[in-house]
């Protein structure tokens, strides 16, 4: 296996087993990971991590699949914001905003009111339209891994 995938097997393969062997039920991994997907993909830098951790509180999921699959989604996080935003704009009708990333990155760090106030309309677009995409991907996840994890747990010897 190359480097990649000996990474991937060690960080991510190899803790979700070891879970399994702990006796989280495949069906309990699968949510897990479906929701630290769909709550990794939120659209506001630096609320996924609090997001995962209050969501495995409250519906008692299990944290290491929550946050494993949050981290490993942040590039993509970061590559659906403005598609995100684009999406909301469409869905309101509303005209598109100028967005350049280092203006954005300018002024919320020298002016966090003007920001709000430039560009909080576009943040309320992305999060319109990541509760429409996001559930049905959520639970087209799990559906997916369920198998694989009820595979994974017969393969591996319970507690």
């Amino acid at each position: 296996m190359g480097r990649v995938g000996d990474w991937l097997r060690r960080k991510v393969r190899d803790p979700l087993v070891a879970e399994l062997r702990q006796g989280v039920t495949p069906e309990a991994l699968a949510t897990a990971v479906a929701t630290g997907a769909a709550l990794g993909l939120l659209p506001f830098l630096g609320t996924t991590t609090a997001a995962c951790a209050l969501a495995g509180r409250l519906a008692r999921l299990n944290h290491l699949a929550l946050q494993l699959t949050n981290y490993l989604l942040a590039p993509v996080q970061l590559l659906l914001i403005i598609p995100f935003v684009r999406l909301g704009e469409r869905l309101t009708g509303a005209e598109p905003v100028a967005i350049d990333l280092a203006t954005v990155a300018r002024v919320f760090t020298e002016t966090p009111g003007l920001f709000f106030e430039r560009f909080g309309l576009a943040g309320l677009h992305a999060a319109l339209a990541w509760v429409v995409v996001v559930p049905a991907l959520a639970w087209v996840l799990r559906r997916l891994l369920l198998p694989t994890f009820r595979r994974l747990a017969t393969l591996t010897p319970r507690p």
